[in-house]
């Protein structure tokens, strides 16, 4: 999905960098886009629950309150209310602002357990009882059930189609995802290792309400984890790794990513950490370099946490996105380095859509652009803020292209306070109108 520059574009950037003077910061003129006016407030809710408002979706003004008050039917315990995946109170109020997705669940789930020691003909419902593989477990999962994956390495590729269901999440919990800055797995983690042969760790198209949680996962072709049309997913605490070296997708425009979220909404990546993701370097104008942690054309998106680093190509790419909340990141080290162009990747690449939020996040030894901020198809995007960063000891702290001016963008395009741009070995800040 990631778009490369064309030889012209490259040879202009050598004429720049030969001839024009150090970048300009300052305002410019354009047009304010259209505010939206309405947003949807999707509510879901698992059995023995019951309150209001009843499961559906609503439409809201901008601005306007939307209460909720949900309660347990007799029987049922344990009641769960989170608002966009964050754990909330059983009644309150909502200002909608955005998008929200509204979901209250009860703790009548069912536990299914994974071991190696397992067989796939038990019931999986004990320890003493697991099933031996995580396929099998998932054969039996129903909305509001958690399987645990003992620790362990399980040699597993699952593709899930039109998975989950609205009332109440499945998850995969593992035992642990704890690992050294090196990538050397730590004691008792649940392990799935694609050995070089396998696709994908799990590829989910149309699927809703998963999380996936604690697992480490290595060494599968194309991507460790990904989704494709898919909503409510939520990967935290995974350490990916290793994969998408050689890519056998390639007539899907992948390129090798640790984690791919491909037109989904209502996602969170939360705490995971990818490292060494993508295909060996090379030295053609035509290599393909991966990405750390990859989402295309999705919608309220939570991005918080996760570190990725040493990939072969970009840390994190946002691409279309709409309604975006990128903070408390951080990209180092990532080698963006398409050797015959020097650079064409970022810790951190942002291009099209709108309303993005960039907050706290630390960008330091790229061998490219710490951030890099696009407009290649000329969408005009709008809404992007970008404050209390840190980029250094990259090629450039900043590289912003295709909004038309060679300064700064107006703040209705690029809104941006208490950012530092510093000891970059080219530029801190380069824009490029390209126009």
């Amino acid at each position: 999905m990631k778009k490369k520059f064309n030889v012209i574009l490259l040879m202009f950037i050598i004429v720049f960098l030969l001839v024009a003077p150090g970048c300009k910061t300052g305002g410019g003129n354009g047009e304010d886009p259209p505010d939206p006016t309405t947003y949807t407030l999707a509510v879901w809710l698992g059995d023995g629950v019951e309150g209001t408002p009843a499961a559906g979706e609503y439409s809201y003004t901008a601005g306007q309150s939307a209460s909720y008050d949900f309660q347990l039917e007799t029987g049922y315990f344990d009641l769960t209310v989170t608002l966009n995946g964050e754990d909330v109170s059983d009644s309150g109020t909502v200002t909608m602002d955005k998008n929200y997705t509204l979901n209250a669940s009860s703790g009548s789930s069912a536990d299914l357990f994974v071991s190696k020691n397992g067989d796939d003909n038990n019931n999986g419902q004990s320890e003493d009882s697991a099933f031996k593989t995580i396929t099998r477990a998932f054969q039996a999962a129903q909305p509001g059930d958690t399987i645990y994956a003992a620790a362990g390495t399980y040699n597993e590729s699952l593709t899930l189609e039109y998975f989950g269901g609205n009332n109440a999440p499945i998850t995969l919990r593992g035992a642990s995802a704890a690992a050294a800055a090196n990538g050397v797995p730590a004691a008792a983690e649940t392990i799935l290792d694609g050995q070089n042969s396998r696709t994908w760790a799990f590829w989910g198209e149309n699927c809703k309400n998963l999380t996936f949680e604690n697992l480490h996962i290595r060494n599968y072709t194309d991507v460790g984890i990904g989704f494709y049309l898919s909503s409510q997913i939520t990967l935290r605490n995974l350490m990916v790794r290793n994969n998408g070296a050689a890519v056998v997708h390639a007539d899907w425009e992948w390129e090798g990513y640790g984690i791919h979220m491909d037109m989904c909404s209502n996602i969170y990546i939360l705490s995971n950490t990818a490292y060494r993701n993508g295909p060996p370097p090379g030295g053609s104008k035509e290599v393909i370099m991966g990405t750390g942690i990859d989402t295309f054309g999705c919608t309220d998106s939570t991005i918080k946490y996760n570190l990725s680093y040493e990939n072969n190509g970009g840390g994190f790419l946002i691409e279309d996105g709409v309604n975006v909340l990128f903070e408390g990141n951080r990209a180092f080290d990532n080698n963006c380095d398409a050797s015959a162009d020097e650079w064409w990747d970022a810790g951190l690449w942002v291009d099209g859509g709108h309303d993005i939020t960039i907050r706290n996040n630390i960008f330091c030894g790229n061998l490219g652009a710490g951030i890099q901020i696009s407009d290649e198809d000329f969408q005009e995007p709008y809404g992007y803020i970008l404050e209390d960063n840190s980029s250094y000891d990259n090629y450039y702290g900043i590289y912003i292209w295709n909004f038309g001016t060679n300064d700064w963008p107006p703040e209705n395009k690029i809104k941006r306070s208490g950012n530092q741009f510093y000891n970059n070995t080219v530029l801190d800040v380069w824009i490029l109108d390209w126009e």
